[in-house]
């Protein structure tokens, strides 16, 4: 990187720290720290819900997926492309709840220990994704640097900018300055599609560098058509359980704030997918036209399909390359996680590569804040306050929920260098989620649905998940008698291990909750009270003696309130039209130029 380069990223350091720390004037409560006040618009919860769900993880996983499989590539983000509309279904029920976190849905509808299981398993997903976001971060410094910035120097520096505005500012701090940074990562996944299809030719140079099957939306392996049917439906049943969600949801003035922020912030997210993946493919052929230095050719030529030719002067540096420590397997994921930093490295000039590196980090640590404050309000609110002193006072609370949040930190910074690569930890962020989604489905949409039954179908799912998946594929080396150890580890089975957890975790909980007794009917109805009450109805609460966790605004949008229906299933449908639109447009770059 150049002086104006690094220029660059330091301005953006200093700016975001000082945007997010101002906003601690703001913070008078836990519920301000927590739910921001719940008072944001449209806006900035579309900016919140692109900062939270995009990280650097997703171009460097999309982009790799694509130099290796294709355009099909592009599922492992698509696989929430449908999911997308459902958003604006769940939304509302969020918002209404007026819980502060999504171990409060677990207590209220099932039991207090579930509830505190679920906080575990939420503080666990948070210090993974976190530690998977480091990770990647390191990966791009390291490439894009040269190896002059070390692992550990990338990952302090940005984790000091968020911690500080984060700790100080809360929620508040995090979507103010997601209303800068979310713009910042658009320009991360477009920025670079310019600049190499000047270099390869455009679209045209693009199918005359690789073969057609590249530009295909599935592929005979990883990402094929089952794989992106199945993955669509974990991602609807995993989607409401990932802990943030929450925040993400009922932050705004009213429902129909989180309707349009979590439903069109993510669907901006779509578009910059497409950006990813032509990334991966440019890339490629940058490499197969001899355009990239050969040393970093050969290393994008590892993750190579079979069916591309590289030049001969690219071959002999593979043939050069020092023999590999890891399996065949991990250096290819290793080869696959530098196509996008090398694609910043070779394709930009100086001060865009420093605005680049900046828009990253923008991406990083909108999510990095969002889970940081999410995670310590689930210390705080189901952990510290329900069980260790329920009658702290609000200061007392407001200021342990800013020191929970460096629990998170802590483990995601043990985590960044315990995984060697961004795509095992996506894939088990991607699966971890469902296991609890499952139960908040169903007990939201079946009343008949028992704790106990809740309680079976987790302890049927959790083993099946762990020993299946990427931990049995730890313990496998140690156990040679059981070759079903992590049979579904890889990250291009990650549909199987879907399948072979949720659909006897569904068995399981219809069957449970059948044999077992029904919860009294009196906290039943509570719950669905809660959940079926709009924004501006709280007399009705009243009336009945609930009384919500935090209400925030009170007022209710005048479309939602005069026309309820019409904005729920319309604008279900609107967004399952855009959905459809969003992969006619990617379905068309696979013809551009032919």
């Amino acid at each position: 990187m150049q002086p104006l380069d690094i220029a660059v990223v330091f301005i953006y350091l200093g700016a975001m720290a000082a945007l997010g720390i101002l906003q601690t004037v703001k913070i008078r409560n836990s519920g301000d720290y927590f739910a921001g006040g719940r008072k944001f618009s449209k806006f900035m919860m579309a900016m919140h819900a692109l900062g939270t769900g995009t990280h650097a993880d997703d171009p460097v996983g999309v982009t790799g997926s694509a130099l290796q499989v294709g355009l099909s590539g592009i599922w492992w983000t698509f696989c929430y492309l449908f999911a997308t509309p459902v958003y604006w279904i769940v939304a509302p029920l969020f918002r209404r709840s007026r819980y502060l976190t999504t171990a409060d849905f677990f207590e209220e509808r099932y039991s207090s220990r579930l509830g505190v299981v679920y906080t575990l398993i939420g503080m666990v997903t948070f210090s993974v994704n976190t530690g998977m976001m480091l990770r990647a971060t390191a990966t791009i410094a390291a490439v894009v640097t040269g190896g002059a910035v070390p692992d550990w120097v990338a990952i302090a520096v940005m984790t000091a900018v968020f911690v500080a505005y984060s700790f100080f500012g809360g929620l508040m701090a995090t979507i103010v300055t997601e209303s800068v940074q979310g713009l910042l990562i658009v320009v991360m996944s477009l920025l670079l599609v310019p600049y190499g299809l000047a270099r390869v030719g455009g679209f045209a140079g693009l199918h005359a560098a690789l073969p057609a099957e590249h530009f295909r939306l599935h592929a005979p392996e990883e990402t094929t058509i089952w794989f992106a049917i199945v993955m669509t439906l974990v991602s609807i049943l995993g989607i409401v359980a990932q802990p943030h969600i929450m925040e993400v949801c009922s932050a705004g003035k009213t429902e129909f704030e989180g309707r349009v922020g979590f439903t069109y912030g993510n669907f901006v997210k779509r578009f910059c997918a497409m950006g990813w993946a032509l990334t991966g493919l440019i890339v490629l052929a940058l490499a197969i036209n001899g355009g990239l230095p050969t040393d970093a050719a050969a290393k994008m030529g590892l993750a190579c399909p079979d069916s591309v030719q590289l030049p001969k002067e690219v071959r002999e540096a593979m043939a050069a390359l020092p023999p590999s420590q890891d399996p065949p397997d991990k250096a290819q994921k290793k080869a696959r996680e530098r196509a996008f930093p090398t694609a910043i490295s070779a394709l930009l000039p100086p001060g865009a590569r420093g605005l680049m590196f900046a828009a990253i980090l923008a991406a990083q640590m909108s999510t990095l804040s969002a889970l940081m404050v999410a995670g310590s309000a689930l210390f705080t609110r189901n952990i510290y306050k329900r069980y260790l002193v329920p009658q702290a006072p609000e200061e007392r609370v407001l200021l342990v929920g800013r020191f929970a949040g460096l629990i998170v930190v802590a483990l995601g910074l043990l985590f960044s260098f315990a995984f060697k690569s961004v795509v095992e930890g996506l894939t088990v962020f991607l699966l971890l989620a469902p296991i609890p989604g499952l139960l908040m489905w169903v007990g939201t949409a079946w009343r008949r649905t028992t704790t106990a039954g809740a309680w079976i179908s987790f302890l049927v799912m959790l083993p099946i998940f762990l020993l299946l998946g990427s931990f049995g594929a730890l313990l496998k080396p140690h156990f040679p008698g059981a070759p079903w150890l992590g049979m579904y580890g890889s990250p291009g089975k990650a549909h199987l291990l879907g399948l072979a957890y949720l659909a006897p975790g569904f068995v399981a909980i219809v069957a449970g909750s059948l044999l077992t007794r029904p919860k009294p009917k009196e906290v039943l109805d509570r719950f669905y009270l809660l959940i079926s009450t709009p924004v501006g109805q709280e007399k009705r609460l009243e009336e009945a003696g609930v009384q919500p966790i935090f209400l925030g605004n009170t007022e209710p949008h005048p479309w939602e309130a005069k026309h309820p229906r019409l904005v729920h299933w319309g604008g279900f449908a609107v967004a399952l039209l855009f959905a459809l639109a969003v992969l006619g447009i990617t379905w068309s770059l696979g013809w551009i130029g032919r």
